[in-house]
């Protein structure tokens, strides 16, 4: 099926704090994906949002159901790279033509996280200091996303006749997203150290790409669009997909999103790593 979505009106809404906003907005049709990206500013930092999208299929009555991202939902962060998936077709059979989107966003308290690692204890004042760390987070980060490749690629079909094996699947996206939301957390501290430190703006840039491409291109295109087969997989399980034929076709329709999926992945990380090494040899050897 094709579908046709021109760029949207975005609206951001926060009763109380009419200085906040979201800009950047861009968009993007993946398959039968629509991903939204955007940008919360000027928020405090205590603050935190809840974020619904609606559309103009309905006259933006309803919000949209299937989606997902860091940019949807309860205690979603102000910042950059706030993106929403929406599974277009798992909502709407047919979608044809010109449909406008709404992203409503009202404050909300913010839930902290419990892990100890979160706030940032040791202070780094060079180079020398700042390069493992960052090293040392980018390749956990590559690592536990080849990893989480390899679980779908090898352990997928398995998951969707064996709860076990679904459970595995499901503890390597959990996995990596401890490594995600530690580099997603840091990339902007990192970008500040390669420029106040090394000081050449070519590997400022070098390094700032290198993080777009890693939280931007592999995460949101590839990695998000996978692990919401986990969901399909689990509504098989709770029986909300009924009918033999019915789920006989979605687990077909699975094992063939997967193996696409699998492959466009992991030829964005071996794209990944290659910019990885040479950014990384640059600023060891600079």
């Amino acid at each position: 099926m094709k579908f046709l979505v021109p760029i949207g009106i975005f609206l951001f809404l926060s009763p109380g704090a009419p200085a906040q906003q979201i800009t950047d907005v861009t968009q993007q049709v993946v398959g039968n994906k629509i991903i939204l990206k955007y940008t919360i500013l000027d928020a405090k930092d205590e603050q935190a949002f809840d974020v619904a999208v609606y559309s103009s299929q309905d006259n933006f009555g309803k919000a949209l159901h299937s989606v997902s991202g860091n940019g949807i939902g309860e205690n979603v962060s102000a910042g950059g790279d706030r993106t929403v998936i929406w599974d277009v077709l798992r909502d709407v059979p047919n979608l044809v033509g010109d449909y406008n989107f709404e992203v409503r966003a009202l404050v909300a308290p913010k839930t902290f996280s419990k892990d100890p690692t979160a706030s940032r204890t040791v202070v780094i004042s060079n180079k020398e200091e700042a390069y493992p760390e960052m090293a040392t987070t980018i390749t956990n980060y590559i690592n536990e996303a080849k990893d989480l490749k390899d679980a779908f690629q090898f352990s997928a079909q398995q998951a969707l006749e064996s709860r076990q094996a679904l459970r595995s699947l499901a503890e390597a996206v959990d996995q990596y997203n401890l490594a995600y939301e530690k580099l997603n957390k840091e990339r902007f501290t990192y970008e500040k150290y390669v420029d106040s430190y090394w000081k050449k703006d070519i590997l400022t840039l070098e390094f700032k790409n290198l993080m777009d491409y890693a939280i931007g291109d592999l995460h949101t295109v590839n990695i998000l669009t996978l692990s919401q087969k986990i969901r399909v997989m689990n509504d098989l399980y709770q029986g909300n997909i009924k009918g033999a034929r019915k789920i006989n076709d979605t687990k077909k329709e699975l094992t063939k999103d997967i193996t696409l999926e699998v492959i466009q992945l992991d030829k964005r990380l071996q794209e990944l790593e290659r910019r990885s090494n040479r950014v990384l040899y640059s600023l060891g050897q600079d």
